[in-house]
């Protein structure tokens, strides 16, 4: 399973890295900071799972990705990691087709869990890349 991270606070991102390593054929194949960079490495590496922050570097949005990954790629499955974690940023991330949204601050050490789940749900040829 190919897995793209979107984060802009380097100490977080390389904690994700650590929680993807964990899971039995997840790779990370590319990561960004910004919805630029972020949609530039979803078109060449072509992730079948994409973990995005919300608040991005610069005032930028994570929203910004999801919008564009429903339009483009709606395969690709979009994971949510956010401290904004008020219910209308919630409702507004799943109406754009993510398929999870966690907290930040309580649900971050969940995603080794999500991200095998996720990979049982993905074909079979994505799960073994």
């Amino acid at each position: 399973m190919k897995v793209l991270l979107v984060e802009d606070f380097a100490p977080i991102r390389e904690r994700l890295c650590e929680l993807v390593q964990m899971v039995p054929g997840a790779h990370i194949v590319a990561q960004a900071d910004d919805p630029a960079a972020a949609l530039a490495a979803i078109r060449e590496s072509e992730p079948d799972v994409v973990i995005v922050d919300l608040q991005l570097r610069a005032g930028t949005s994570g929203l910004t990705i999801l919008k564009w990954l429903r339009e483009h790629r709606p395969a690709i499955a979009a994971v949510v990691l956010s401290n904004s974690v008020y219910a209308q940023m919630r409702t507004a991330c799943l109406d754009l087709g993510a398929r999870l949204f966690l907290d930040k601050a309580s649900e971050f050490a969940h995603l080794p869990k999500v991200l095998a789940d996720l990979s049982d749900q993905l074909p079979a040829a994505a799960s073994d890349s």
